[in-house]
């Protein structure tokens, strides 16, 4: 909870700053974060150990990114930091819930197993869908429909296992082929995002 408040203080605050030279630097400052991004999401979680530092990693990224947001001065920047914050939260739920059984497990210990790994996951993922919503709604009130608003509503329509509209799968096709500021592809994949993200 701590996340989006501090969050939505941050849009608040900054306001409808006019672009400068320095949105040039906003750009630059989170493009130089995008390896540190991909190799996040990138990241195999193997055993439930790896939870605790994928999770510390986390956390890194996310202050990172609300460094950027802080910083930011246009909408642009400030809704791409805001959207990647929801992405790594999203993408490190749905590895949670993907990690490899144990050998040997019967089939109600994966029962168990599955539960533990749903209420490591729940959290993380609750976070990031509140960071999509609140996206949407900073970019509905501030008039703004451009790619990362239009990537957020996707994620929820997503989420919520909606009918997809061709709008929507417009976004996704720009989203599987854009060469900048890319969408994690795990969480375009059907069945990543959320209670979807777990074991069928």
């Amino acid at each position: 909870m701590r996340v989006l408040v501090a969050v939505l203080g941050l849009l608040v605050g900054v306001g409808c700053a006019t672009p400068t030279a320095s949105s040039a630097r906003d750009a630059r400052r989170l493009r130089a974060l995008e390896p540190e991004f991909s190799a996040f999401v990138a990241a195999r979680l193997a055993a439930i150990d790896d939870i605790e530092p994928a999770v510390a990693r986390l956390e890194e990224l996310r202050l990172e990114y609300l460094d950027a947001l802080s910083a930011s001065t246009t909408e642009k920047e400030r809704l791409l930091a805001l959207l990647r914050i929801a992405e790594a939260h999203l993408d490190v739920s749905a590895r949670i819930r993907r990690i490899p059984y144990p050998a040997g497990l019967s089939t109600s210990a994966r029962s168990d197993f599955d539960a533990a790994l749903s209420a490591r996951a729940l959290p993380l993922e609750a976070t990031g869908l509140s960071l999509l919503e609140q996206l949407v709604r900073h970019g509905d009130d501030a008039g703004i429909d451009g790619r990362f608003v239009q990537r957020a509503r996707l994620y929820l329509r997503l989420h919520t296992d909606a009918h997809l509209a061709d709008d929507d799968l417009d976004v996704l096709r720009l989203e599987l082929t854009a060469s900048s500021f890319r969408a994690p592809r795990s969480l375009l994949d059907a069945g990543r995002i959320g209670q979807r993200a777990a074991r069928r």
